[in-house]
């Protein structure tokens, strides 16, 4: 099993002990019952990628903390009112994806949730950019590709958890 899928486990069972000490004094802590929602979340996506929890790598758990996070940003956009009604009627699916990829991108740090912040914390801290920039430097032989593009999989293989659209931005504007 995981690592990380064992971390999100423990954190689970820890959040709910938290939470029964809370409701037993007559309280909610709302971090802890964040944590609670995000650890279940997480756990219960395995069936959507085919794989069983105990079978998971922990590439597997990122994959699966990407697309929660990716939901949980666009569930945000219309909790925040960045997107309403009026803005998505009238659009196709295609469409409705780009304009929130669109709105995430533009958003960036500033979209964020107690549940995001949660799920973020479980992924593999990030190169800065220009740490990135000089590994693909020093690691990526451009001469290897027809286009730089195809860079991108020798990049995120090496860097498991990092940003693919980050990852772009860096290509298409330093190299």
């Amino acid at each position: 099993m995981s690592e990380l899928l064992k971390k999100i486990k423990v954190d689970l069972t820890n959040a709910m002990k938290r939470e029964v000490e809370f409701r037993k004094k007559g309280e909610v802590d709302k971090q802890t019952v964040a944590q609670k929602e995000v650890s279940r979340a997480i756990i219960s996506m395995f069936p959507e990628i085919g794989i069983k929890p105990d079978k998971a790598t922990d590439s597997d758990v990122i994959r699966l903390l990407k697309k929660y996070i990716n939901m949980e940003k666009t569930r945000q956009l219309y909790v925040d009112k960045h997107l309403t009604e009026s803005d998505v009627t009238g659009i196709n699916g295609a469409e409705l994806n780009k304009l929130v990829s669109d709105k995430i991108n533009e958003l960036g740090e500033k979209l964020t949730s107690q549940k995001i912040e949660i799920a973020m914390s479980y992924l593999p801290k990030s190169l800065s950019e220009d740490e990135l920039i000089q590994w693909i430097k020093d690691n990526v032989d451009f001469s290897q590709f027809k286009n730089k593009m195809q860079a991108m999989k020798v990049i995120m293989t090496a860097h498991e958890g990092l940003d693919g659209n980050i990852t772009k931005q860096i290509l298409l504007k330093h190299f």
